[in-house]
């Protein structure tokens, strides 16, 4: 399966917004959260929000790249999220590989970091395969539950 990200679009966005995963992972669910809707709302112009598709044109998923510099280190970050239906059927290093080695030609970087919540053990596999290493840990309150997150990164040197 080959994988494109592009620029999103509306229509892209009215989907992701749709988005609700099974068990532990409606953690994700992007319908109850209104500022996580409103984010990818207004994500439309970046350039460095994308949607992913198959070679059939589907959407699969979306990425995102944040800078997260501080006055010493420039520091990009990437989100990734899968469409509910893909997930755990073995497509995670596709997907993950191609919104890498994507973005990286188009925004050049040699350092990426991301975070993950700990109990998302097949994304932190996915994201150790692809030589990403745990950076640091931190906790963080969403919905008025407390979790962990780690902290992962990778340098192209």
């Amino acid at each position: 399966m080959k994988l494109t990200i592009r620029k999103r679009t509306e229509d892209d966005i009215n989907q992701f917004i749709t988005w609700t995963y099974d068990g532990i992972y409606s953690f994700y669910d992007n319908n109850i959260q209104q500022e996580k809707m409103d984010g990818f709302k207004h994500s439309i112009n970046s350039e460095r929000a994308f949607s992913v598709f198959d070679d059939k044109e589907n959407l699969i998923g979306n990425c995102e790249f944040f800078d997260i510099s501080d006055d010493e280190v420039e520091i990009l970050a990437v989100g990734v999220q899968m469409k509910p239906s893909m997930t755990g059927q073995g497509y995670g290093s596709i997907f993950f590989k191609a919104v890498i080695e994507q973005g990286r030609e188009l925004l050049k970087f040699n350092h990426l970091e991301l975070c993950v919540v700990d109990f998302n053990k097949r994304a932190i596999r996915t994201y150790e395969k692809e030589g990403f290493k745990k950076k640091g840990e931190f906790q963080n309150v969403i919905r008025d539950n407390t979790y962990n997150f780690i902290i992962m990164e990778k340098d192209w040197k």
